[in-house]
């Protein structure tokens, strides 16, 4: 056995070494795993049937109320997807060095849905 960061905490050597933020061993039940998870798979699956269904309405609006053809709305439905996706890897860069996960996942969850 050994010692976690100096403290009383023995854990055997063969086992994994996850810690809380208090630098305590972590209890799998409590900490991350499928409850973090789901939160952030509830918002992807959330977000894609958005984009579907914006993308839809777009091209009828585009083709029934702006009068452009069949393939110039395709076009702009496209492009209008293609920036979706691509701003979600300003959101990645945002996550990664400033923010954190938690916080991006928090603030713009509640953007995206105003």
């Amino acid at each position: 056995m050994r010692d976690l960061k100096g403290e009383n905490h023995p854990i055997p050597s063969d086992q994994d070494v996850s810690v809380d933020w208090r630098g305590r061993p972590s209890n799998p039940t409590f900490h991350g795993g499928m409850r973090a998870a789901v939160f952030v798979l509830g918002m992807q699956t959330f977000e894609i049937m958005a984009i579907a269904a914006v993308g839809n309405n777009l091209i009828t609006y585009l083709i029934n109320e702006m009068h452009f053809s069949l393939s110039k709305s395709a076009n702009i439905v496209t492009n209008f997807v293609g920036t979706v996706f691509l701003l979600a890897l300003l959101g990645g860069f945002l996550s990664d060095s400033y923010l954190g996960s938690f916080w991006t996942l928090l603030i713009f969850g509640f953007v995206e849905l105003s």
